[in-house]
């Protein structure tokens, strides 16, 4: 009778701990399938963060997803039922707000792909040579020659605004930069270089490089008038443009200088979604194998090369130096 009694407390124990195994699992794969969505939001509010020492390696992805994953799971292990609602609650939230079209599934897909994309992408991070007590030379001139406030200036800005990436509309929290994207499209794609006359210096005004259009629908000039004319554009939409003088050295040692814009884009957030829309969407073919290059400030916001030297926005620098800089 007790060896009877023995054997069904060993069946019982045995059941209680393939319970509590499968009850560890299921709690395991409840909290992971909760903690990816909730990273996902919760990440987009975190700061970047940086190891201080080495090259300063980004850890704000594994810190957040550890503590996400931590807390989730305390919540589900302690209180399984009250996490179990505010699953369902923000199930019928996110479906609400899909039909609403504010915030959807394909929205969290995206900021999901972003994420895996930016960790992965390649992205240059540049010492720049910054030469700090050099006078922008021209810079009334060159402002003057931006002109972004003039009709048809404005005109041609918002018109190549929305020529390009309509289709895109899960894209819409990043409108402006869009923006920005399909009017370097439409400048790059039309741009021929020509030369100054020489011994000059000529500083067409954005106006005047857009009346060209009208002889073969094509712009021309040298770096500055690609900067002035680009600057202008992207003003006229509400884009934050520098232009910056720079130094380049040839391979026969002699040097040239060079003018080039560059956009403001953001944040480092920014800077992921960026590379993502570039790389991975709107200009797949021609940033292949090819690297996203950018400035970052002092205040951490990132300026991102609208150059010509290639065909998608973020295209290699001429030079690494930084000589001045004229903020339109």
């Amino acid at each position: 009778m007790e060896e009877k009694v023995q054997i069904k407390k060993k069946w019982y124990q045995k059941i209680l701990t393939q319970n509590e195994q499968s009850s560890k699992f299921l709690i395991a794969v409840i909290t992971a399938i909760i903690s990816l969505p909730t990273f996902i939001v919760v990440y987009g509010y975190v700061p970047e963060i940086k190891l201080p020492f080495g090259d300063g390696y980004r850890i704000d992805h594994f810190v957040t997803f550890t503590v996400v994953f931590i807390a989730v799971y305390f919540l589900v292990k302690k209180l399984r039922v009250i996490v179990y609602g505010v699953c369902i609650l923000g199930l019928a939230v996110l479906t609400f707000t899909n039909f609403q079209g504010t915030y959807g599934l394909k929205d969290l897909y995206y900021d999901y792909s972003t994420m895996l994309y930016g960790l992965q992408a390649s992205n240059e991070k540049i010492n720049f040579d910054e030469w700090q007590d050099v006078q922008f030379y021209s810079a009334e001139h060159i402002i003057e020659a931006a002109d972004y406030k003039v009709e048809e200036v404005r005109n041609t800005g918002t018109n190549y605004a929305i020529a390009n990436f309509q289709d895109y509309e899960y894209l819409h929290r990043h409108r402006k930069m869009i923006q920005y994207f399909s009017i370097f499209k439409e400048v790059r794609n039309r741009w021929n270089y020509v030369y100054d006359p020489f011994g000059e210096d000529y500083y067409a005004s954005t106006s005047e490089t857009i009346e060209q259009l009208e002889y073969d629908d094509k712009f021309k000039g040298d770096c500055d008038d690609y900067s002035i004319l680009m600057g202008g554009l992207i003003k006229s939409v509400g884009g934050e443009v520098r232009l910056v003088r720079t130094t380049v050295y040839l391979e026969d040692s002699s040097t040239v200088g060079h003018l080039y814009p560059e956009v403001k884009i953001g944040d480092s957030k920014s800077l992921e979604a960026a590379i993502y829309i570039i790389k991975a969407e709107l200009f797949h073919k021609e940033s292949k194998n090819k690297s996203i290059f950018y400035y970052k400030d002092e205040d951490g916001y990132i300026w991102l090369n609208f150059d010509y030297n290639d065909y998608y926005p973020g295209g290699k620098y001429q030079s690494f130096i930084r000589e001045s800089v004229l903020e339109l």
